[in-house]
């Protein structure tokens, strides 16, 4: 080919190139669809423990709600995070960022033998993405151990520190004989041993009853702890219980005197009238010696303290007769550590009601006399 020729050529070649480079890259004719953006991930929840229909959860169970993505953690709360029995259940909420996962903690054991149901509405992502919709879960609680799904609370005192000055969690028995440990505030990462020591007649002269172990609490990090177990002894009792680490007391089910406000607000102590002849311990029976004495009927009664106020509820005693109440102060029943806190009279059907400001001692030994025979003491009862 000539150069003349090959010239030509060349430049005839580059335009049809030139010319296909701008049809292809330019234009409204171009074949290259826009690109749309990358929607918004969803933000669920993507597991939750205990699983949903979970059956013989422990009463001392926590829940877990592990979310699909970070979570604001100002959204992450009580209000949002909702346990119900259908009554709405007390705790605290926390979250993990590294997670992705909320915590619920009971303030208190949960019941046996119940349905809780997890309700998560209003949480949002940390980009500020709301849940499509709300979450809701199931679970059932381990049954009772003792008469069944019937189980009530019996038993009812706030956790005084061993100085008596603050109060750190409460405890609790229901007619099935569970007991619920909550302790807050407390040292952390510890076992605390849980003893119970009956109450005696220490005016008869017969030897103290020794305490014995009825289970443990364990604190986390927080120095905080839920625990429950059943009473290992069944039978009618009275007596306080005790929180140690080492043989050492530290935490106490007395309640405090009036003069104490912040004890007067936060403390709560309730329990059920057990006869003094049946209850477990030595020569609890309202008189100086060991025998029983006569019983006098009771069909109910409770005892109950709130606010600084003591209150007593008999149904069904001895009628029109004079009761005397009174409060120990330590476990001996007898004239050094029990003081009278007042008197009522019983109605024709052996019913009453009274109210008595609690003295400027300590205790939790409650006692209901009528003028013979022998009355009741505040305790639990716990079934075979």
């Amino acid at each position: 080919m000539k150069l003349g020729t090959k010239f030509l050529f060349c430049i005839f070649v580059s335009s049809i190139a030139l010319s296909f480079a701008l049809l292809t890259g330019c234009g409204s004719g171009s074949s290259t669809a826009p690109v749309s953006p990358t929607p918004a991930a969803a933000f669920s929840v993507k597991s939750i423990t205990p699983a949903s229909g979970t059956t013989q959860v422990a009463a001392s169970a926590t829940i877990q709600i592990t979310f699909s993505a970070a979570a604001d953690p100002a959204t992450v709360n009580a209000t949002d995070i909702q346990v119900t029995n259908p009554k709405q259940v007390t705790g605290t909420v926390s979250y993990s960022a590294t997670a992705f996962t909320a915590t619920f903690t009971p303030s208190a054991a949960l019941a046996p033998n119940t349905t809780f149901t997890v309700t998560v509405t209003g949480v949002t992502s940390a980009s500020g993405t709301a849940m499509a919709s709300s979450f809701t879960s199931a679970f059932v609680t381990v049954p009772g151990t003792g008469t069944g799904p019937t189980a009530t609370m019996q038993y009812q005192a706030s956790l005084l520190s061993a100085n008596q000055t603050t109060s750190n969690g409460q405890m609790s028995i229901d007619t099935d004989g569970n007991v619920s440990i909550q302790l807050t505030g407390a040292t952390a990462s510890t076992t605390y041993t849980v003893q119970f020591c009956p109450a005696f007649d220490g005016s008869s002269g017969g030897p103290a009853p020794p305490c014995f172990n009825v289970g443990t609490v364990d604190t986390g990090a927080a120095g905080s702890g839920i625990s429950t177990f059943l009473f290992p002894q069944s039978g009618s009792w009275a007596g306080d219980f005790e929180l140690d680490t080492g043989g050492n007391d530290e935490y106490q089910t007395f309640v405090g005197n009036t003069v104490i406000a912040s004890l007067v607000a936060s403390e709560v102590y309730m329990s059920t009238l057990q006869p003094q002849s049946t209850v477990n311990g030595t020569g609890v029976t309202g008189a100086a010696s060991d025998s029983p004495g006569t019983q006098e009927p009771l069909t109910s009664g409770t005892i109950t303290y709130s606010k600084g106020s003591v209150q007593f509820v008999l149904t069904g005693a001895s009628p029109s007769m004079i009761h005397s109440t009174s409060e120990s102060e330590s476990l001996p029943i007898d004239s050094s550590g029990t003081y009278s806190l007042g008197q009522f009279t019983t109605d024709a059907s052996g019913n009453a009601s009274s109210t008595e400001p609690l003295g400027g001692n300590y205790g939790d030994i409650f006692e209901v006399n009528p003028q013979s025979g022998t009355g009741f003491i505040g305790g639990f009862s716990v079934p075979k």
